[in-house]
């Protein structure tokens, strides 16, 4: 008979198992006789198939390494990762990005410029699978406007964190300064089929927070982020009209 104790680490033990972030990607994607399989979506890949991968995420290697494991090796993506440790193992024809957490740093910044460089020329015959994770935000940030500096991007993201917002209000204003947030990520892509695989650290229904929902619309508007950025809580300086 098996005693607490030791019932408690086989559950343990067999929780971590199932928690492998490449072994959580291989089971719920799958490829056979030609074709990737993700819940009831099916994607035809061949030798010649335009296939592009963005991972972004503190989870970016882990769910990275289990996309590929399933794929054959004659279907050879080509994308870029960015995260907050170098890998281990990288595979070729990613461009690899350390970037900043929980501040965006250059490489934060050379990530997002990267990836829609990546998604430029996109056909109806491409397609592009995301895979995000916790912390996407400021691992993968490029300004929508050329004349924000990083400091600046740092320093808005500082005075973020640290006034009291909540996280949904944070993404809220970051989604609306940035080049792949929001969406925007995805309207690059168009018109690729999109495949978004997500270790998510929201709630569900809120999925458009994870990552600043670089391939979710944005249900915010300019007026909420008008409003918030007047909120005394958050000492920024709005320009009059």
């Amino acid at each position: 008979m098996i005693d607490g104790k030791q019932l408690a680490r086989r559950i343990f033990l067999r929780t971590l198992d199932e928690l492998d972030v490449p072994s959580s990607i291989s089971r719920c994607v799958s490829f056979a006789h030609g074709s990737l399989t993700c819940g009831e979506l099916e994607f035809q890949l061949t030798k010649s198939s335009d296939l592009r991968v963005v991972a972004v995420g503190k989870a970016a290697h882990g769910m990275l390494d289990g996309m590929v494991s399933v794929l054959p090796l004659e279907v050879a993506p080509s994308g870029i990762v960015s995260a907050a440790s170098a890998s281990a193992k990288p595979h070729p024809h990613f461009k690899y990005f350390l970037g900043g957490h929980p501040t965006p740093n250059q490489q934060s910044l050379a990530s997002g410029k990267a990836a829609l460089e990546l998604l430029r020329g996109c056909s109806v015959e491409t397609l592009v699978i995301v895979l995000l994770s916790g912390g996407g935000s400021a691992l993968f940030e490029l300004s929508l406007i050329d004349s924000i500096s990083l400091e600046e991007l740092q320093q808005l993201n500082h005075v973020l964190v640290t006034c009291g917002a909540s996280i949904s209000e944070i993404n809220t204003i970051r989604k609306h300064i940035s080049a792949v947030k929001g969406g925007r990520l995805a309207k690059a892509a168009h018109p690729a089929r999109i495949l978004t695989l997500a270790i998510s650290d929201v709630p569900v229904g809120k999925e458009s927070a994870l990552a600043s929902g670089p391939t979710v619309p944005d249900p915010t508007t300019r007026e909420q982020v008008e409003a918030l950025l007047r909120n005394t809580r958050c000492e920024i300086a709005y320009p009059k009209k």
